[in-house]
């Protein structure tokens, strides 16, 4: 499944990249964070409890910054992570341009989901992932604000 988005945030690109390329300050902008930690290679591995329709539960998750180009403002992230008898893996692909006073943040995420959560109709899983998507990113704006 793909998705995709964009939103812009009322600061200059370089404060930009240096939130959104940081494992360490996204993964706390995370709905859901039980705890997580900062491993070597710019890892991170975490506790998220999730609601999506009628499947809840704690998804142990880790990422890792697999590109980076700091000059283009560019950066790939993958994803993986378990629980309530489900799994997902996604990679991430961010890209900040300015836009004026501010930057635009451009996002896509190729998502595979397995189990009971895989099995929700795709409306569901895609509501619920921009609903998730949008708490993390009105986080990141206010952060950054």
């Amino acid at each position: 499944m793909l998705l995709k988005g964009s939103f812009r945030i009322p600061t200059d690109e370089e404060n930009a990249w240096k939130f959104v390329s940081d494992p360490g300050k996204v993964i706390e902008c995370v709905p859901g964070l039980q705890s997580y930690a900062l491993e070597e290679g710019r890892r991170v591995s975490a506790w998220v409890k999730v609601s999506i329709g009628l499947i809840r539960g704690t998804f142990q998750t880790s990422g890792r910054m697999v590109m980076e180009d700091p000059r283009a403002h560019v950066a790939t992230f993958e994803l993986t992570g378990s629980g309530a008898g489900s799994g997902f893996g996604a990679t991430v692909n961010l890209k900040l341009a300015p836009a004026g006073e501010e930057v635009e943040l451009e996002w896509n995420a190729n998502v595979n989901i397995s189990g009971p959560l895989g099995s929700l109709a795709r409306p569901i899983i895609e509501g619920n992932a921009k609903k998730i998507v949008d708490q993390l990113f009105d986080c990141v704006k206010r952060r950054l604000s």
